[in-house]
């Protein structure tokens, strides 16, 4: 630049005075422009690697979320020596245990036919006005359904059904063509003796005897009887009016099919293969949660999202230092014996950082102390013992930790805020930096726009001089 100012000045005129004062701002912008865009770009990378972090952290939570209520991962195995004739199910609440159970009558509703029968079942007139079936079920009230007039017998049998009784009606279709009652009207009650009903017609045509007793002792009409549900569960005899029976056995529902050959043995054994599931997803997680600090706090990463993005961040690390504290502490006010922490289900840590299941470590502690691990992990909802002391499980207090970790008055999201509120003010910097130098841009034009014409008068004195000194000199030597 200075050897274009001299020679310019050398050369007397023609100097490119817009591109000289150009060149004089540009120096003196560069390197504060410069300074103010690395300082966005540090501030923008930030924020994308808070996002990142926040990202996998929440997806631990929600591992963490998976283990911190027993009912989550609680399991057992069945075995049912007469499937057939009962099925079994279970809740969180079942214990390991073995059962006798002998299943000897099911519980079954009332099944009553009409009296009467049509040859057919949609242009047969069952009346011509309204008549009423009086319904009884077991020792409740009397209950009217009315059949309305010139119905017929599927009109008659969807009115019983939408006077929704408790009592179900279909038509029945006997198969034989031609037959004078080929199509009846069956009945369905609920199950178990309390549910057994009577039904009285005030219409001769559509005739239903439940009331008439036959030498068997049945009436006339019922296909099948209200019986209860009788099973012996342990040699204790029980009667139920369903046939799911989840009264009995704690955390046990029987599903009542058929009776039982004899008794039945159904054995339920502790299944702790979805609590090694999630643990083994937590820690997957946990060690995605290292891998992306690695890579962020690495000043060589060369990761185009997020490498390099949150170097000597010192809240990150801090909050990951925590996070491994709280993985392998005890919940508080923690009174196991032997399953105390994470580390007692055998969640260890290699030298590289990562975690590990030891699978041999976890099938025995999970299987002699499942409950010690349930309250380990889960605790009691973090209700106070004895002593007063608050007992909750580790996987709460992680959760509920990176619950707070990500909240709003969290480190992560209030230094993402501050990065954005650094970006703004960087940016209101450059605009003033622009502003003041296109103002410094103005002033160096017209300074050296002067200068320039100032340089050209020079030289056009100097010129006239020159050509006045050559003239005397000529006229002296004449």
């Amino acid at each position: 630049m200075a050897t274009n100012i001299i020679n310019s000045l050398g050369a007397g005129s023609g100097m490119d005075v817009k591109q000289l004062a150009l060149d004089l701002v540009d120096a003196e912008k560069a390197p504060r422009k410069e300074m103010l865009d690395k300082k966005i770009a540090t501030s923008k990378a930030e924020i994308t690697g808070y996002g990142g972090m926040m990202f996998v952290m929440s997806e631990l939570k929600k591992k963490f979320a998976e283990l911190d209520d027993g009912f989550d991962f609680a399991g057992l195995t069945v075995k049912n020596s007469q499937s057939g004739a009962f099925e079994v199910e279970t809740s969180a609440s079942a214990q390991p245990a073995q059962h006798d159970i002998a299943v000897t009558q099911v519980a079954r509703p009332q099944r009553s036919l009409s009296a009467t029968g049509f040859a057919d079942k949609n242009s047969s007139v069952i009346s011509g006005s309204d008549f009423n079936l009086m319904l009884t079920v077991g020792d409740a009230a009397a209950v009217n359904i009315t059949i309305p007039s010139n119905s017929t017998l599927e009109g008659a049998k969807d009115a019983i059904n939408s006077a929704k009784a408790g009592i179900t009606a279909q038509v029945i279709d006997s198969g034989v063509v031609g037959a004078t009652d080929r199509y009846k009207i069956m009945i369905t009650g609920q199950p178990g003796s309390a549910n057994a009903f009577s039904l009285a017609s005030g219409n001769s045509a559509l005739q239903f005897d439940t009331d008439f007793i036959t030498s068997d002792g049945d009436p006339a009409s019922t296909l099948q009887l209200a019986t209860d549900a009788v099973v012996q569960v342990d040699g204790i005899s029980y009667t139920r009016s369903t046939n799911t029976v989840s009264d009995i056995i704690p955390g046990v529902t029987l599903n009542l099919m058929t009776p039982t050959s004899g008794a039945a043995v159904i054995q339920l054994a502790r299944d702790t293969s979805n609590l090694k599931t999630k643990l083994q997803d937590m820690i997957t997680a946990f060690n995605d949660v290292k891998s992306f600090v690695s890579m962020a706090t690495d000043p060589k990463s060369d990761d185009p999202d997020f490498g390099a993005s949150l170097v000597g961040n010192s809240a990150v690390k801090g909050i990951f230092s925590k996070m491994k504290q709280m993985i392998f502490g005890t919940a508080s006010g923690n009174t196991n014996l032997n399953v105390r922490g994470l580390r007692d289900l055998g969640v260890k840590m290699q030298d590289d950082g990562t975690l590990y299941l030891d699978e041999k470590t976890f099938t025995s502690k999970s299987t002699a102390y499942y409950d010690e691990a349930v309250e380990m992990l889960s605790g009691n909802s973090g209700l106070t013992n004895e002593f007063g002391v608050s007992r909750k499980g580790v996987a709460i207090e992680i959760s509920a930790w990176l619950t707070t970790t990500m909240s709003a008055r969290g480190a992560l999201l209030q230094n993402s805020q501050s990065a954005e509120k650094k970006i703004s003010s960087y940016e209101a910097q450059l605009a003033t930096l622009e502003t003041r130098m296109a103002a410094l841009l103005k002033r160096y034009t017209q300074q050296f726009s002067v200068m320039e014409s100032l340089v050209g008068r020079t030289k056009s004195l100097q010129g006239s001089l020159t050509s006045t000194f050559e003239g005397m000199m000529n006229a002296y030597k004449n």
